[in-house]
């Protein structure tokens, strides 16, 4: 089966394959410990399903399975050993390979044989080609909720000042979108993890990549996820109305800035600080009005910490309480546990805080002060002194917290905006109607109409 008949199946879920020679082994540079033939299948939430038949020859290897099986310790991660390689060849002896396999496992001690299951989380197969662009597909399934309309079409030119790709994106089959990226040059470090994130941003949703299809140097690597079908929709509050090929263009700038800020950043093989954020967010917003409320101000917070801001020099009166303290703290003879707490609490005196961060971002037009205010007054209501109760779901209340939820989005988003150094088009959700507006507003009070 080639790799484009293998994507087709896979898309519809009634891939099959079957393996005449399995490899288990701890790591690929070791021999194999359990080899035998095999086949992957998949279940009706797209699941990916292996099983393994092998036989053995020790009985104590066997014993060895099952004391082991026996031996996880609840709460604990698992063990590095425990995590398994895979390889294996078809029938026309095209090479699969699953990295990281967690099996489980049943023997029989009559037979000598036993099964070993796994649900990988990805096979991949490498084959050679001739071709001299480089090339990313990446598709996404259960999209059929989703909003896309703003993105479909290209090829459309995103760069930064480092690299240039070209991007097309389509809807290949209903509920199924497909992003291509194509480059004469080599992608840039962590390309596809990297795309990932802005496409979540610009789209506002939380995305799981079913396929990767990628052509380097000669090299075409098929790489197939374990994917479950029932995607959530969580609310999404994209920065700009994805739901409109009116902003297309907008949205592409918006893509390319966050991409350039990313290139900017030390690669650490994880999300970056951003998308980590916006990632809680949208698992608050699948809570309650109260647990989205703390969710977003939580990701207000930690945002705010991107915003560059050089420490501020205590005033002379500070340092001279500073010192007082400090003098008053040795006569009196305080506590130890005290005199460190009074120690931390002067310490604070100079270190900046998040709201300082925010509002330096104020007189450039770059934040509303308005949206900073309400942020404070949900975050420490949020976190300190909220008590729900039956007089909150009064229709009045329930539209003031919503609001409130709508003026901190805002916030967000102009706090995101300036540490990517994004100016353009965003949807204003503290508006009624969630108008398009322009960033950064022109003055510190209000927005301007784009």
């Amino acid at each position: 089966m080639n790799l484009d008949s293998t994507i087709d199946d896979f898309s519809k879920g009634v891939l099959e394959l079957d393996f005449p020679c399995v490899e288990i082994r701890q790591s690929v540079s070791q021999d194999a410990d359990f080899v035998g033939p095999g086949s992957l299948s998949m279940s009706a939430e797209g699941e990916l399903n292996l099983k393994v038949h092998v036989a053995f020859d020790e009985p104590q290897t066997m014993m060895d399975l099952l004391n082991g099986s026996m031996s996880s310790e609840a709460g604990a991660l698992v063990p590095e050993d425990d995590y398994l390689e895979v390889v294996a060849k078809d029938a026309v002896a095209s090479v699969w390979e699953c990295p990281r396999v967690l099996f489980s496992h049943s023997v029989s001690f009559p037979t000598s044989s036993g099964v070993f299951n796994a649900r990988p989380k990805v096979i991949r197969r490498t084959e050679q080609t001739r071709t001299a662009t480089h090339r990313l597909r990446l598709y996404f399934f259960g999209q059929e909720m989703r909003d896309w309309k703003g993105l479909l079409g290209g090829p459309y030119t995103v760069a930064t000042t480092d690299w240039r790709v070209q991007l097309s994106i389509a809807e290949v089959s209903q509920g199924k979108i497909m992003v291509e990226a194509t480059s004469t040059a080599d992608f840039p470090e962590a390309f596809e993890r990297r795309l990932i994130e802005g496409l979540q941003f610009v789209v506002g949703q939380h995305l799981h990549t079913a396929i990767v299809d990628e052509v380097v140097s000669s090299t075409r690597t098929l790489s197939l996820f374990n994917h479950a079908r029932d995607v959530r929709r969580v609310p999404a509050f994209p920065p700009l109305a994805i739901n409109t090929s009116e902003h297309t263009a907008e949205h592409l700038k918006m893509l390319s800035c966050f991409l350039a800020y990313l290139s900017d950043q030390p690669d650490e093989g994880i999300w970056s600080r951003p998308s980590s954020f916006l990632s809680m967010l949208r698992r608050a917003s699948e809570s309650s009005i109260d647990g989205w409320l703390i969710g977003i101000c939580v990701a207000v917070e930690g945002l705010a910490g991107l915003i560059e801001l050089a420490p501020s020099t205590l005033s002379s009166e500070l340092i001279k309480f500073q010192s007082h303290v400090a003098d008053w703290v040795k006569e009196e003879k305080i506590s130890e546990d005290n005199r460190k707490r009074i120690e931390g609490l002067i310490g604070q005196l100079g270190a900046i805080r998040a709201q300082d961060r925010m509002i330096s971002l104020v007189a450039t037009g770059h934040l509303i002060q308005d949206d900073l205010a309400v942020w404070k007054k949900v975050r420490n209501s949020a976190v300190h002194t909220r008590k729900s109760g039956a007089d909150d779901l009064k229709a009045e209340k329930l539209q003031v917290r919503i609001d409130h939820l709508h003026d901190v989005y805002r916030l967000l988003y102009s706090i995101i905006f300036h540490v990517i150094g994004y100016a353009g088009k965003f949807t204003d959700y503290a508006q009624h109607h969630f108008p398009v507006r322009a960033y950064p507003y022109s003055t510190p009070s209000a927005p301007t109409p784009a």
